[in-house]
């Protein structure tokens, strides 16, 4: 499996194959998104291959340009931290106590003691370049986005260092926007062969949009033992960050909606056999 890093250099490489233009074709092409502000929701973005489904998190770039949002909150996942560590992040999963006090909390630029486990991360990286790119379109200065990747959340997020920044950073202003690849599916992640699920069907893209759904309503519900098992099961990456988001969100009822579904082919970058698929989920989360 590819680390942080090479995933990193490869979605570089597809921004730079698609150049200025292609971006600001992804741009134009994205689906219209009204961004609730104050804090009364968030926008949820896939960070998979631009060529296929660039349009989805083109659409929250566009959305919070248009919106005229002076600063996002972006919430990122931390897929495993930086290739050195490797051992560390596998004690802290293994229970380490010293490792998961120095793992388990909210990383990012800026943050105080922080120690950049972050630098070889890529799942905001397409989003920062498109809101440059939609900024551009419509002749105003881009908003200011601050990075954050919750890591080893588990199922008691009010307890997760960092999060008292967060709500400052939310109650000044900012919008807030997450992203995730809410499913992992096929031969190269390890599905078993009986259980494989072809990319081209309908039923298929049904029984995705399902998984997902049911995730991200225990999620909304505050259910966190349920969403993980969820995560767990279709392998999902927002483990780490849905429950950060939806604390973010406060008190009371949160809805959630998907507003489109692909399923993004992934087995010619892995070197494996079909069928192998990443789900990307454009998403919101609104507080009523």
């Amino acid at each position: 499996m590819r680390t942080a890093k090479a995933w990193k250099a490869f979605y570089r490489a597809e921004r730079e194959s698609l150049g200025r233009d292609g971006l600001q074709q992804l741009i134009a092409s994205a689906p219209p998104l009204t961004i609730a502000k104050d804090g009364a929701g968030a926008i949820v973005f896939p960070h998979t291959r631009l060529t296929t489904s660039g349009r989805l998190p083109a659409a929250a770039a566009r959305a919070v340009v248009e919106a005229k949002c002076d600063t996002v909150l972006a919430l990122g996942v931390l897929h495993g931290a930086r290739e050195q560590d490797a051992p560390l992040v596998q004690r802290a999963k293994g229970g380490d106590i010293d490792a998961l006090r120095h793992l388990r909390r909210i990383h990012g630029p800026g943050v105080a003691g922080d120690r950049e486990h972050w630098v070889e991360e890529f799942s905001l990286d397409n989003f920062q370049a498109l809101v440059e790119v939609a900024a551009e379109i419509a002749g105003v200065r881009p908003p200011k986005i601050i990075a954050r990747y919750p890591f080893l959340t588990g199922d008691e997020p009010l307890t997760m260092p960092g999060l008292d920044e967060l709500r400052q950073i939310l109650a000044a202003g900012a919008t807030l926007v997450a992203t995730t690849d809410p499913i992992h599916e096929g031969v190269g992640y390890g599905t078993a062969a009986t259980e494989l699920l072809p990319r081209h069907s309908e039923e298929t893209l049904r029984t995705a949009r399902q998984w997902i759904q049911e995730g991200f309503t225990s999620l909304a519900s505050r259910d966190y033992r349920a969403f993980l098992d969820n995560a767990q099961a279709v392998r999902s990456d927002f483990r780490d960050v849905g429950p950060i988001m939806i604390t973010l969100l406060d008190a009371g009822k949160v809805s959630c909606r998907i507003h489109e579904l692909i399923l993004v082919d992934y087995y010619d970058v892995l070197d494996c056999a079909e069928p192998t698929w990443v789900a990307a989920a454009l998403a919101s989360f609104i507080r009523r």
